[in-house]
């Protein structure tokens, strides 16, 4: 049961890690473009998704940075390995591993909420600046 809560929290992980790397791209992809859009409408349309995108990493940032994910396996980790090279009481072992699917079950909860929010901003980022190019070659194009 454990190992099934620990592979869905290391998968969510993984999955915050490849997100991170595509707003990155997708803000680096941004930045490079800003001064080539219209001044008017595209220009702030597409600052706007530029802002969306600094959001989305903003708030994904706690989850994946190496630091915060150290400390919170550190603080996992240890209390079982007492647990298990010992002979510990039934009710000792228990009682760790309440600890441990309690501690796993809120990284989880924070991770996915943090995971849904990023994606969204990021998708808002790209459908403004998506606006902004069809407006621009609606409206500017020679």
């Amino acid at each position: 049961m454990l190992s099934v809560v620990q592979a869905g929290l290391t998968s969510l992980e993984d999955g915050a890690a490849r997100l991170a790397a595509a707003e990155v791209a997708g803000f680096i992809a941004l930045s490079t473009g800003l001064r080539t859009f219209e001044n008017g409408p595209p220009r702030v349309l597409a600052w706007m998704a530029w802002a969306l995108l600094v959001a989305a990493l903003t708030f994904l940032a706690p989850v994946v940075t190496p630091r915060r994910l150290g400390r919170f396996w550190s603080r996992i980790l240890p209390r079982a390995s007492d647990a298990v090279g010992a002979a510990v009481s039934r009710e000792t072992e228990l009682a760790v591993v309440e600890e441990m699917i309690e501690r796993f079950g809120g990284q989880h909860d924070r991770m996915y909420r943090r995971l849904r929010m990023s994606i969204a901003l990021a998708v808002a980022g790209t459908l403004i600046v998506s606006l902004a190019f069809v407006l621009e070659k609606a409206f500017y194009a020679p």
